[in-house]
């Protein structure tokens, strides 16, 4: 921005108030990824309000869509160190017990796994619409209740902790679990490394020669607590039977 007034002694540059306004604009464009390009063809529309919205609104497309591109690279490379490390990072398997719990929960069956998302959506927004109330610290969770893995058609039950019983809205179911003993691991990272957890779960179930009920996974830290793969804990568990 060229200065309205240099001091030839002194080097000083002198600005009009209304270039110290676009300096402040300029600068805010940067800071939210607009290159000197983009820019130079914003400052002479910014005064038009609807023009203004459009660029804004694109550009915060483009901005969500290298997020989501950038989220995805992650879990790439997440799923890389995984396969190069050659076993999963998690802790070892055991029998511990689960104390008894009170749930809100959404269940049906979905297109694939990948699409749990859209139960979580439904549950959160069915317990806006309810009086239930979660613990500060609740537990949170999905139970596959398909015998084995399947490739489409899956049932899927999402659930979160609530304190006490409560009236649900049609769509929201309440259970009460009690106290069990399961068969659980602790993986940390992404939910590609799922298999090498379920397998290793698997043979420790083998090799005591005991009978589980669905798998469930409780989710200490997830997708919606941080976006970082690398940052997730997912408890695998499987019930033991009661007559263990």
């Amino acid at each position: 921005m060229e200065p309205d007034y240099v001091n030839e002694s002194s080097g000083r540059r002198f600005y009009r108030a209304e270039q110290v306004k676009e300096a402040a604009l300029v600068m805010r464009l940067r800071a939210a990824g607009f290159s000197v390009r983009s820019i130079a063809q914003v400052l002479p529309v910014v005064d038009d309000p609807a023009h203004i919205a459009v660029v804004l609104a694109r550009h915060h497309a483009d901005l969500a869509a290298k997020s989501a591109a950038v989220h995805q690279e992650l879990a790439n490379l997440d799923r890389l160190r995984a396969y190069l490390k050659g076993h999963p990072e998690m802790s070892e398997v055991k029998i511990e017990t689960l104390p008894s719990l009170k749930l809100a929960t959404v269940r049906r069956v979905i297109d694939s796994y990948d699409a749990e998302g859209e139960l979580w959506n439904e549950l959160m927004d069915l317990l806006r619409h309810s009086d239930a109330v979660l613990p500060s610290s609740g537990l949170s969770g999905a139970t596959f209740h398909d015998s084995d893995y399947r490739d489409s058609g899956v049932d899927i039950e999402v659930w979160v902790e609530v304190t006490e019983s409560f009236e649900p809205p049609q769509g929201l179911g309440f259970s009460e679990q009690p106290e069990c003993e399961i068969v659980s691991a602790t993986l940390r990272g992404d939910y590609s490394q799922v298999p090498a957890v379920t397998q290793e779960i698997g043979k420790f179930i083998a090799e005591r020669n005991v009978e589980t009920g669905p798998m469930f996974n409780i989710y200490h830290v997830g997708p919606a607590q941080n976006p970082d793969p690398t940052s997730w804990v997912t408890q695998l568990c499987f019930p033991l039977r009661a007559s263990q």
